[in-house]
């Protein structure tokens, strides 16, 4: 459902059914239930990257889109990471719209996390706020890249051990 601007009533102005639905009901299950895509990841493997620049994790499958009513979307990401050797890092960031990362101007983007290799670690980004989109459609899309070696991503529901069996989340929701 999507947001409508208030109508300025007049005095003695008749009030009728259709506008306020529109202008109440209406704006109020808006409210409640804003724009919000959420995915639960489970390619049956994990995901893994050896580029040391941003790349998209999954352009195809991990990517949240909204058809918002402008203004401010949060974006937050949970996974399981484990890298090849002690003290690999992988870094974190999100392109907005097929454009950039949120965080061209750091190196390692939203967030850099060191890895052990044997056991996943948790690794968690957000929330970020993202501010000032226009109403319409938009894509948000995960993006990593390792210091060095060969960094993975846990997507998996029926691995053997009970770290590897989690999915990649990432969820995107309007919040104005």
């Amino acid at each position: 459902m999507n947001w409508t601007t208030p109508k300025t009533w007049q005095v003695d102005e008749l009030l009728t059914a259709a506008d306020l639905n529109t202008h109440l009901r209406d704006n109020l299950n808006a409210l409640k239930a804003p724009p919000t895509h959420a995915i639960w990841r489970d390619n049956g493997a994990a995901y893994s990257t050896t580029s040391t620049v941003f790349v998209p994790v999954d352009s195809a499958n991990l990517k949240a889109v909204l058809n918002t009513n402008g203004g401010d979307v949060l974006v937050w990401f949970w996974g399981v990471f484990h890298g090849d050797q002690v003290g690999r890092r992988v870094s974190l960031d999100i392109r907005v719209d097929g454009v950039g990362r949120l965080a061209a101007a750091y190196n390692g983007g939203l967030l850099t996390h060191r890895l052990g290799t044997t056991i996943g670690e948790e690794v968690a980004l957000g929330p970020v706020l993202i501010s000032g989109l226009s109403a319409g459609e938009h894509t948000f899309e995960l993006l990593w890249k390792a210091s060095d070696g060969v960094i993975s991503l846990h997507a998996d529901s029926d691995a053997t051990n009970d770290y590897d069996e989690v999915p990649a989340v990432l969820v995107a929701r309007e919040v104005s």
